[in-house]
């Protein structure tokens, strides 16, 4: 009995392990795959913290915010922007990349009625490089998302994804029916279920994952190229 216990807790700690670091990392690389990066650096300076970057946003952005800046107090790295008039209510995407142009993290801000100079200060990652900016609301109203085209490199990693979401659906399946077998036969291992049948389960499981994964996946980038995205 003990032997089986330690079996399903591992099991599903390697489950737990796998969607909370393995699916986020594929699913920032998909994101990355589907966004263009038209910010640009215009300009450094320095403050007594160090360097502090200049960017200009998108133009599609710039009508809201005009420019940003990246920059270090005594906290940390930290992004700033200068409104270009009121809004009373705004919601924006940071999408933070590394020296290897990866992203490392998404951070959604929300603010309510700035006053015409600077946004809030966001904290950025100790290994930020740079961002890119999105309009992803204004005023109750949802901004349409700039997005490339599908290519090679988004379906590549939405195929990685559905491979893992389908493994780790599998693999659960796999500990829950067997974790009841042992349960159900006293955990002396004398109820077994035919491989057939164990290849039909798992494999019929592993297809709904998958079209699951591919249904939600298109749903959203085609939603976001028409800017349905609130």
């Amino acid at each position: 009995m003990i032997f089986w216990l330690v079996w399903l807790v591992v099991g599903l700690g390697i489950v737990v392990l796998a969607t909370v670091l393995l699916l986020p990392r594929i699913m920032l690389r998909m994101h990355a795959a589907a966004i263009p990066a038209r910010d640009r650096a215009v300009g450094r300076l320095s403050d007594e913290h160090g360097s502090v970057t200049l960017f200009e946003p998108a133009p599609s952005v710039r009508q809201y915010i005009k420019s940003y800046r990246i920059a270090k107090d005594g906290e940390g790295l930290y992004f700033c922007g200068e409104w270009s008039r009121l809004i009373a209510f705004v919601k924006y995407e940071l999408v933070v990349y590394n020296s290897s142009n990866s992203i490392i993290n998404i951070l959604r801000v929300k603010e309510k009625f700035n006053d015409g100079g600077y946004t809030h200060l966001t904290r950025l990652p100790h290994n930020t490089d740079y961002v890119t900016l999105r309009i992803v609301c204004v005023d109750d109203t949802p901004v349409r998302a700039e997005r490339k085209r599908m290519n090679v490199r988004y379906a590549l990693w939405l195929a990685l994804l559905c491979v893992a979401v389908a493994f780790l659906a599998d693999l659960l399946l796999w500990l829950g029916v067997t974790a009841y077998l042992r349960y159900a036969d006293s955990f002396t291992a004398s109820l077994t279920i035919p491989i057939k049948f164990w290849a039909e389960l798992l494999g019929f499981a592993a297809l709904a994952a998958v079209v699951f994964t591919l249904t939600a996946a298109l749903a959203r980038f085609f939603l976001m190229r028409k800017g349905g995205e609130r």
